[in-house]
């Protein structure tokens, strides 16, 4: 069972980016497939800067797994919709609010705690899939 690893972001942009290498970064060393987890933890990201963090303080990815299940944290300081965050469904014309609806397709479960002293963690499970190496021709 591979240790958990964490990393805090500060509240910037280049943030997501770099929250996304990170967490792609584990899963693969862990010899796992990262596609879906990459896309999940951009999007969770993308949502602690936008509306989980403020100007001095980021948020936090934390990622463990066992042969069951690999878990994805992020961890933000706003307590807003701690109880009631949940997917909405955007319009057609809408631009964005996709992202929670991203994670709940591609994430076998999901869900929101509280975190002490304050703030959210969202969490996401995935099913741990080997990394798919090639056999005939290059990747």
């Amino acid at each position: 069972m591979p240790d958990a690893q964490q990393k805090y972001f500060a509240p910037r942009p280049q943030s997501v980016k770099d929250a996304r290498d990170f967490a792609a970064s584990i899963v693969t060393s862990w010899g796992l497939d990262d596609t879906d987890i990459r896309l999940c933890v951009s999007e969770l990201a993308t949502n602690a800067l936008l509306h989980g963090s403020d100007t001095a303080h980021g948020f936090l990815v934390r990622l463990e797994a066992d042969d069951r299940l690999v878990r994805l944290e992020v961890h933000d300081i706003r307590e807003e919709c701690t109880q009631q965050l949940k997917s909405a469904q955007p319009a057609a014309t809408d631009l964005r609010g996709r992202g929670l609806l991203i994670v709940e397709t591609l994430a076998a479960d999901w869900g929101v705690e509280r975190r002490r002293p304050r703030g959210k963690v969202v969490w996401t499970h995935f099913k741990p899939t080997p990394k798919a190496t090639c056999q005939a021709a290059p990747c």
